[in-house]
Formats: structure tokens, sequence, C-alpha cells
């Protein structure tokens, strides 16, 4: 998979495939290809040569706007700033995709609750971000990520506003409740100890795949203080497998030089 901006290359050449309930961290110096990456496997950037995959649906040659309804029906979305609208209390922070959407208005603020109370953030549905401190900001919007039931989320930077011990909470939180519902989660991160916490790693420079990209560890940890409730009982987190058989998620085409990680 390619991608210009005018003659700089922004990706030269990179095939990768993410499986439900994988998690992968996206590595590398700043300005060579992490975020225009993740941008163009959301759908936000086009690519100038490959091909993007979601399920069976080829992403790369949806229009705009189909574009668009893919990337709030199917994907979610963690900022490191976390994007939360100042005005608004927590439910309705999360609501807000779900009722952009179609979804009524009290249907999206009950689904909305329950997925902050799967967050641990229950009592901190009325409270406004600027009630809030950074790490439970940054919850609401995991849980604003999850609401809607994505095949994938993507995380740019999320714990990069954070001190270390909250941002190993969220990153716990964030790889650990996702995959559980069979997310694939794409989190692009200069964080070693984030990267730790995924499947693999994948390390881009000068926008290729580059030779140290490799397996981190065999299953995300549980969160160590929020979990995921189901029944009652705390789930059993997925442990997914490293190959790319079966991926949710898929970029490749050829470029100037190819990189692939399996």
């Amino acid at each position: 998979m390619v991608k210009y901006y005018g003659s700089v290359v922004g990706l030269a050449g990179v095939d990768v495939a993410v499986r439900s309930g994988e998690a992968l961290a996206v590595m590398g110096p700043s300005g060579n290809g992490k975020t225009t990456l993740l941008h163009v496997l959301a759908g936000i950037l086009t690519p100038d040569q490959g091909e993007v995959w979601l399920g069976g649906e080829r992403v790369d040659q949806l229009n705009d706007a189909a574009r668009t309804v893919l990337r709030r029906r199917r994907l979610g979305f963690v900022f490191q700033d976390n994007q939360l609208l100042a005005e608004l209390p927590a439910d309705e922070n999360v609501a807000l995709p779900l009722m952009v959407d179609g979804m009524g208005r009290r249907e999206a603020i009950g689904r909305a609750r329950t997925t902050l109370a799967q967050v641990g953030l229950a009592a901190e549905a009325g409270r406004r971000p600027g009630e809030l401190s950074g790490g439970q900001a940054q919850r609401v919007a995991i849980a604003r990520a999850l609401v809607g039931e994505p095949q994938v989320v993507f995380a740019d930077e999320p714990t990069g506003a954070l001190d270390a011990a909250t941002g190993s909470q969220v990153i716990d939180l964030l790889v650990g409740a996702a995959t559980y519902r069979g997310a694939a989660v794409v989190v692009v991160t200069h964080d070693n100890a984030v990267a730790a916490r995924c499947h693999r790693a994948l390390h881009i420079v000068d926008g290729r795949v580059s030779p140290t990209t490799s397996p981190t560890t065999s299953a995300p940890p549980a969160p160590a203080r929020t979990t995921l409730q189901t029944g009652g009982q705390p789930p059993n987190w997925r442990v997914a497998p490293s190959d790319s058989e079966g991926a949710t998620l898929q970029a490749r085409g050829q470029g100037p030089e190819t990189g692939a990680v399996r």
C-alpha cells in the first residue's frame, strides 16, 4: 500500500493484516508514516496504490459518504486529547455517535450508561469532562469508541497526555475491553510500555515496515482496576492468533519496497 503527499512518500509499500480480537501497536519515529497508515486503514485517506479491506468490503473504493457511514457504524476512535464535548455530560458524549446515526435519545443514553458502567464510570455518567480526571475522561472516550460495537478500534497516542500509571490502566482497559468484544485494535504509540500490552508491534520507518516488527506478548493483560463485566463475572480476555488468515482488517499493495507483517 502506497500513499503520496505530492512528491513526498507517506507510505512506501506496507502490507498489514489484523484479526478480530487482536491488538496491533504501530510504532516508529515521528513523521515516518504511523498516522498516515492509521488514516488510510480507517478510510480517512485513500491509498494511491493498494487496497484496504474491512471484513469482505473494500474500503478504498467507497465514496466519501460511504466511508463516513462505515467509520460511524463499524469503527471506533480514541484520541490523545479525548475530544469530548465540554458542554455535554459523559453519558451524552458516549451516546452522541449513536444519535448521529439515528438512534433515539432514550435508547442511546441507555446504551451509553451501560458502556460507561462497563468501564467503571457508572457514577460519573452525569459529569462533564471538566469534572473528570484525565484518566476518567479517556475512559469516557474509550466507552464512546466501544458503544457502537465496532469491528476495529483505532487509537492515536491514547496515553500520550497521561502519567505512566494512569496510562497503563487506560491501555489495559482499551485493549482488554475491545478485544474481549471481538474488535481488532490498532494503536499508534511511541511508548514501549503501551506496545508491550498489544499482541504485535509494527515498526514504521520511512514509510516502510521495519525488520524489527515482532510479536510482543501472547495476550494483553486484563485491566488492573476496571474490568468489563459479563453476567456479573469477569470475562476471560481473548488470546488472538498472530497469523493473518481470516483477518478483519487488511491493507496490501506494491510500492518502491514492500514490507509485510504477518
